[in-house]
């Protein structure tokens, strides 16, 4: 997949490699042209880690968290600033929670950066983003992490290819609790940005790709806040103005 997509930067989790060197990062990337950072497994469970291609990739900085790895840097050939946080959240909803507000505390004095914050969450953020065979189906942790994207103005991307994005053995219990989600500022650097759920193989996820749509879909959207109807005169300052616009095509 790696020699297909030929990513600027990979995100991996539950690496569950306590000790990672360049010749395994290598034998991942299929050249030499790669740095990376890794947050090391507990014996054998978790493990984080991040590749990027070094001759499209400067990185400046990483920092190691609890459940998570970040890295900041640019990419060369645009000169675009950017963070990128690399998650992988605990299953329990109180420990969830605690990672949350840690990310919440960096994302903060990152308002007006390109941030991407990726990963697998575990945690989804409507019901019908999980089926399972049991008869108590697992909610926990739907209205943080709703209050989590929400508080943080981060942006959830439709998810193409596949609606969930882990799959259990039986085949027959599934969720998405994969996903990627961006700063304002980076949909403002990047509009035509989409996720896409690929084929898994071995892994019971399927991996997530991060693309820009080449195709030139004209001018970007115009935002409109909601609380601009609220507003004396604004329906008749829509449709006037609307009206008066001569379109052809």
């Amino acid at each position: 997949m790696v020699r297909e997509n030929k990513p600027l930067v990979l995100c991996l989790q539950e690496t569950k490699l306590s000790v990672l060197d360049a010749f395994v990062c290598n034998t991942i990337w299929g050249d030499v042209n790669v740095d990376f950072s890794y947050r090391p497994s507990k014996g054998a469970s978790g493990g984080i880690t991040t590749l990027w291609n070094s001759n499209e990739v400067e990185v400046w900085s990483t920092v190691s968290l609890d459940h998570a790895l970040v890295i900041a840097g640019r990419f060369l050939k645009t000169g675009e600033h950017f963070v990128i946080f690399n998650v992988y959240a605990p299953c329990d909803a109180s420990r969830q929670q605690v990672l949350w507000n840690v990310l919440s505390s960096r994302l903060a004095a990152l308002s007006d950066q390109n941030v991407c914050v990726c990963g697998d969450f575990n945690a989804i953020l409507r019901a019908e983003e999980r089926r399972s065979v049991s008869s108590v189906p697992q909610y926990a942790g739907i209205d943080g992490f709703n209050a989590f994207i929400d508080s943080n103005l981060l942006v959830d991307l439709p998810l193409r290819g596949r609606t969930f994005t882990w799959f259990r053995g039986d085949g027959r219990s599934m969720s998405h609790i994969d996903r990627i989600l961006l700063s304002e500022k980076w949909c403002s650097t990047w509009p035509t940005c989409f996720q896409l759920a690929v084929s898994r193989g071995l892994s019971d996820h399927c991996p997530l790709v991060l693309a820009i749509d080449c195709q030139n879909w004209g001018p970007k959207p115009v935002k409109m806040l909601k609380c601009w109807a609220d507003f004396p005169g604004f329906d008749s300052f829509v449709r006037d103005t609307w009206s008066s616009l001569q379109i052809s095509g």
